[in-house]
């Protein structure tokens, strides 16, 4: 007995993907239980048998005490026009079996790196965008359902406060990426007195990295990378063949070591093009050369592991050893 006990634990030490227990997710459909409840008792009833999700997602404190959010979410739920929304939610979701089982083979995977990590609670709720699109903490993660419908819902986010080129990656499909990414910050050592546009790149680089080789595979292949950073498939493709466009015009621009906030802002936020580069050059391309950089160090340095590169706070030997210069393969 022992002699076996000792080939399954050896087995299971060659084995980690086998022997290791999958991630348990607890996942609250909260969006399922507000609208039945159709009077300001049920809602606060509601908000306060769920008090962290109240603070975190509605920034309610005293959760039911809150009368105006309770006033509020009550019109909401008895709002036609909402109810018409929560159904094409819940039909695009169903019984969200799929996130569930994405999420569990994320964490599992966080946690065979990362022993510290714990399954954060997942709450899922549908308000008509009274509250942000998604949460991320360590003990608690929460999803606007109503953001994520996709193309085809009635309502989307509004306009006025969301471009199109955001829009667009409201889909469900984005969800897990989103939240794989928000969890690498956790692990992602940065050297807060490094201010240059490097180290900017480099961090991002990191969640990249990091939120594609956490992600599991869907259908036996990887989810793809234009859900993990947010560029269309053309976008990507362009990008890649004119890399060595984007780094001269960095190097041209000795844009790698600059510290100006509004200059920085140019390449790293959120646009719907690098005007500076051109208008086929997508927004934040300054993450995209920072993935293209600690992707190329990963490969280069095979033996460092996820964690220990998701240690490594020094951007500039990152950088220096990944012996990127624009190069495509």
């Amino acid at each position: 007995m022992r002699i076996w006990s000792a080939l399954v634990g050896l087995f299971c030490f060659f084995s980690l993907t086998s022997c290791t227990k999958n991630e348990e997710v607890t996942l609250i459909r909260l969006d399922q239980q507000l609208f039945p409840g159709k009077s300001p008792d049920s809602v606060r009833t509601l908000l306060n048998r769920n008090p962290a999700v109240a603070q975190l997602y509605f920034n309610a404190n005293g959760a039911g005490n809150d009368t105006a959010l309770v006033r509020e979410l009550t019109n909401r739920v008895t709002n036609p026009a909402l109810n018409e929304l929560n159904r094409q939610i819940q039909a695009e979701f169903g019984d969200m079996a799929d996130l569930k089982s994405q999420l569990a083979d994320a964490f599992t995977n966080i946690k065979k790196d990362f022993p510290d990590f714990k399954s954060p609670k997942v709450v899922t709720v549908v308000t008509g965008f009274l509250g942000p699109d998604l949460v991320v903490t360590d003990s608690l993660i929460v999803i606007g359902l109503d953001y994520f419908a996709g193309p085809k819902a009635k309502y989307h986010p509004p306009a006025q406060e969301f471009p199109q080129y955001i829009l667009r990656r409201y889909q469900k499909q984005y969800i897990v990426p989103a939240i794989v990414f928000a969890i690498s910050d956790k692990y992602n050592a940065a050297n807060r007195a490094d201010q240059t546009m490097l180290a900017d790149m480099v961090y991002y680089g990191k969640g990249y990295v990091f939120t594609k080789t956490m992600l599991p595979n869907i259908n036996g292949e990887p989810i793809a990378d234009s859900l993990i950073i947010g560029y269309t498939d053309k976008q990507l493709t362009q990008t890649f063949n004119a890399q060595d466009i984007v780094w001269a015009h960095f190097i041209d621009n000795q844009l790698l070591y600059q510290t100006s906030p509004a200059i920085k802002q140019r390449y790293l936020n959120e646009r719907p093009f690098t005007a500076e580069i051109g208008q086929a050059c997508p927004g934040a391309i300054g993450r995209w050369l920072g993935w293209r950089i600690v992707g190329r160090y990963h490969d280069e340095h095979s033996s460092v592991g996820i964690s220990e590169l998701m240690r490594n706070a020094d951007a500039r030997q990152i950088f220096e050893q990944s012996g990127y210069k624009g190069q495509k393969e």
